[in-house]
């Protein structure tokens, strides 16, 4: 394993549930923007419309396990409310995807981009950066 992946292993292996949810928002994020960045270069060039076309299933599965994993038990109307948006900002991948609308893709970006930060204030709220020190000197 590189550096890099024992770090991202050690990285998710230790990380509190809400982080896990961050780290996925960040891989989605990072998924459209690779996925817009194939656009601009042409998606006349077949590796531009592969690479499009991966990171955008990449950022729908991630949105599926997202919405997979809400418990509507505990979660009631923000688990619906997120069940909602997730279920659009699907759908708008698919639209785009077919489209190559970097618009629409840019919107998605920045919606997700709204959705990490909240939960990062939600991480924040639970898990106090003292809480986090002290477990990590045990």
């Amino acid at each position: 394993m590189s550096p890099a992946e024992v770090y991202l292993q050690n990285l998710v292996e230790n990380a509190n549930p809400i982080r896990l949810v961050i780290l996925l928002y960040d891989k989605a994020i990072l998924c459209i923007e690779e996925a817009m960045d194939a656009i601009q270069r042409g998606v006349d060039k077949i590796e531009n419309l592969k690479t499009k076309a991966e990171n955008l299933t990449r950022a729908v599965d991630i949105l599926i396990v997202l919405r997979s994993s809400l418990d509507t038990e505990k979660g009631k109307d923000i688990s619906k409310n997120l069940d909602e948006i997730y279920e659009v900002l699907i759908d708008e991948i698919v639209r785009a995807n077919m489209k190559n609308d970097l618009e629409t893709l840019s919107k998605v970006k920045e919606i997700l981009e709204d959705l990490r930060s909240a939960w990062e204030e939600a991480e924040k709220k639970v898990y106090p950066k003292e809480e986090v020190a002290k477990r990590s000197d045990e």
